[in-house]
């Protein structure tokens, strides 16, 4: 089942991005979600042969297909897109944690080198996140950041290459998001969101068939 479903997936996601380059609101509907469905599809033939790790790793991608839907609305629901996306990582730490490899030097140096970055990163978005939605927003973005940092490190712990691939395009996509809406706007930075976001959680779902 990976083949046709990864050519499937592969399919819909150039439908999302068609419909961002050409701004068709109606055809995100269909495909943003449904590239997630697929998604989600493609980890569930590796169940439950994977255990507790296929399990979470489903459950985190159905949060995320939650905050695809709050995203994608016509109306303000980025707060509530965000609480769904923290849900997901939350389970993805958990996943990645049933299948820690172990721990060394060079995970705690990747560890420090995240957090370092992803202070400045929030000192250079805190002025937009604040003018946006206040300092409820401002906590919530940084609670947020905090989770995907040590999503990341966790899925670097695991010692899959699909899964830590996976946690860093996750995290690329989502800086790219924070940097247009909260910086300053970037050319086509929907395109280089959801290009990422696909690709991250395909190989987040793909490290479930290979790795459970």
């Amino acid at each position: 089942m990976l083949e046709p479903l990864s050519v499937a997936i592969g399919l819909a996601g150039m439908g999302d991005l068609f419909a961002i380059w050409r701004g068709i609101r109606w055809l995100r509907y269909v495909f943003k979600p449904g590239t997630m469905l697929l998604i989600i599809a493609l980890a569930a033939t590796g169940l439950p042969e994977a255990g507790a790790f296929g399990y979470l790793v489903l459950a985190g991608l159905l949060f995320s297909v939650a905050g695809d839907v709050f995203l994608v609305l016509p109306q303000n629901r980025f707060l509530a897109g965000l609480v769904s996306f923290f849900c997901a990582h939350l389970l993805y730490i958990a996943a990645f944690a049933v299948r820690r490899a172990g721990w060394g030097l060079l995970d705690g140096a990747l560890l420090a080198g995240l957090v370092a970055a992803g202070v400045l990163f929030f000192r250079r978005m805190r002025p937009g996140v604040r003018r946006e939605g206040g300092n409820r927003m401002l906590l919530a973005t940084g609670v947020y950041l905090a989770a995907i940092t040590l999503m990341v490190a966790a899925a670097v712990g695991t010692r899959l290459p699909a899964t830590a691939a996976g946690a860093l395009l996750f995290y690329l996509s989502d800086a790219i998001l924070a940097w247009n809406r909260f910086v300053r706007p970037l050319p086509r930075a929907n395109l280089g969101v959801m290009s990422a976001y696909f690709l991250g959680q395909y190989l987040i779902a793909v490290s479930v068939l290979i790795g459970g």
